[in-house]
């Protein structure tokens, strides 16, 4: 009877070990799971830290990058007032220029072959009405065609005055 009361004692025994090794076991498993995934978290940490990190590098070359752009492009907007200008300026030059030649000519009786300015450059930068406010530089002299030279002779404008 001892030896039967032994059997289920020791077979208890037996089935708490094996429940105890279980539970070890288990709690080991458990350790290595937890470790595995702090260590999986942190590398998606790190990962995530260094895409930011290279992100904000791109970001401040994107925005130098712009800003220098926006500089150029002030520059030329700068650049091209200043081109109107002038171009409005010389524009104005060439139509006064050239309707003086033409009034020069019809006074003294010489037709004068002077072209017209184009009508898209007048369209872009002025007709007469539009005269610039202040000249860069004084317009070159006029270099007249010897016979309204010799027209213009003091002598010769004495004649021309008698006559009319």
């Amino acid at each position: 009877m001892v030896a039967a009361a032994a059997a289920p004692q020791g077979a208890r025994r037996a089935a708490v070990a094996t429940e105890e090794e279980r539970r070890r076991n288990r709690m080991t498993s458990n350790r290595l799971s937890a470790r595995k995934s702090r260590m999986k978290r942190q590398q998606h940490v790190d990962d995530l830290t260094a895409e930011a990190e290279r992100l904000r590098r791109e970001n401040e070359a994107m925005r130098a990058g712009a800003g220098e752009a926006l500089r150029r492009g002030r520059a030329l907007e700068q650049e091209n007032r200043v081109l109107a200008a002038h171009a409005r300026q010389l524009c104005a030059a060439l139509l006064l220029r050239n309707s003086q030649l033409r009034l020069l000519g019809g006074v003294a009786g010489v037709p004068l072959d002077v072209p017209g300015v184009p009508d898209h450059l007048v369209q872009l930068y002025g007709g007469p009405h539009q005269m610039p406010a202040m000249p860069l530089a004084p317009p070159p002299p006029l270099q007249l065609p010897l016979e309204i030279q010799m027209l213009l002779q003091p002598d010769v404008m004495d004649a021309v005055g008698m006559l009319v």
